[in-house]
């Protein structure tokens, strides 16, 4: 198991923990053997004897190896029928869904390929996105969030997997002429978003961009009302829709990162993605975080994608996010 997948779970047990684990996610990226093993551990979390007292599974129980071998009933998973996901499996998987739980008081549903779906299908799933089921939680397994319909993704959270070879993807940012200290932190975007991104690429656009998020995140993790100012002093000229939308994602990964750290049983250990990396390490060092606040960032975060998504204006959207998370101190 790798690194990245056993800090995705650490970070999947705190959300759990703290009984934030939202109704829907979506993992993209190429590395499918850790999308799964995130899945069946969230499946163990949720359904372990022994985590509340421990804060994750044992792996070792009756319960934790039958989820692990996918013989757990309230665990189903939906892979595509040929090429592709139809709609009559989208319906199957609603009704397995709305039925009370066979053994545990949870229950996941798991599409993989979820960008095979085709457009009945991505409809139907859509009505049940919609209108989530208390306890019952979704992972579409994805490699580019593009290839599903907006209005799916704009109802789950999305976590992405870096693949294995991205130091060769920051070597061809580079040789297109990306400093690299922006290459390492591009690189982590879909690729749909970084084609935008080096298409318009200028160093000192990007980093005062850049900057001006990290601060922008500081006070938002940190509860400090100045977030407020911060969006007319410098966040203003990357207010276009898109840019909010690419800043969200930015914020996120940066929380994503923030948390992981917090939580990793070796504190020293830091990610390898340049000045992103530089301020983290900083922000954790000066501040006192608290984990459930951060949590509530993640979700907050999501809801105004969700806002921005559906025409809501993007510094209106930021401005409530400002006085939503800066009110808990």
């Amino acid at each position: 198991m790798n690194q990245q997948t056993e800090q995705f779970q650490t970070y999947f047990n705190n959300l759990i923990a703290q009984r934030q684990l939202s109704h829907g996610y979506l993992f993209t990226g190429d590395d499918l053997p850790g999308k799964r093993a995130v899945v069946k551990s969230v499946g163990q979390a949720l359904a372990c004897p022994s985590f509340a007292e421990k804060g994750q599974a044992c792996q070792n129980c009756e319960v934790c190896e039958r989820i692990s071998a996918d013989q757990y009933p309230d665990i189903l998973t939906i892979e595509p029928d040929g090429k592709s996901v139809r709609v009559d499996q989208i319906r199957e998987l609603k009704d397995w869904l709305v039925k009370s739980p066979v053994e545990g008081l949870f229950k996941i549903a798991v599409i993989e390929a979820a960008e095979s779906m085709n457009p009945s299908a991505a409809n139907a799933l859509l009505t049940f996105l919609e209108e989530p089921v208390a306890n019952v939680h979704m992972f579409l397994l994805a490699k580019e969030a593009e290839q599903l319909l907006p209005t799916i993704r704009s109802r789950v959270q999305q976590i992405h997997f870096q693949p294995d070879d991205q130091a060769f993807i920051i070597e061809q940012l580079q040789n297109q002429g990306v400093t690299s200290a922006h290459a390492q932190i591009i690189a982590r975007f879909s690729s749909e978003t970084v084609e935008r991104l080096v298409e318009d690429y200028d160093e000192n656009n990007i980093q005062n961009w850049f900057l001006a998020l990290n601060q922008f995140y500081n006070l938002l993790a940190t509860g400090n009302r100045s977030a407020f100012v911060v969006i007319q002093s410098r966040l203003k000229p990357f207010l276009s829709v898109q840019q909010t939308l690419d800043s969200i994602d930015y914020l996120l990964m940066l929380n994503h990162s923030t948390i992981r750290q917090l939580t990793a049983s070796n504190s020293t250990e830091s990610p390898k993605v340049g000045i992103q990396a530089k301020f983290v390490q900083q922000l954790l060092a000066q501040r006192s975080l608290a984990i459930t606040h951060l949590l509530n960032v993640n979700q907050t975060l999501f809801e105004v994608k969700q806002r921005v998504s559906a025409n809501v204006s993007p510094q209106l959207a930021f401005e409530r996010l400002a006085i939503k998370l800066c009110q808990w101190r």
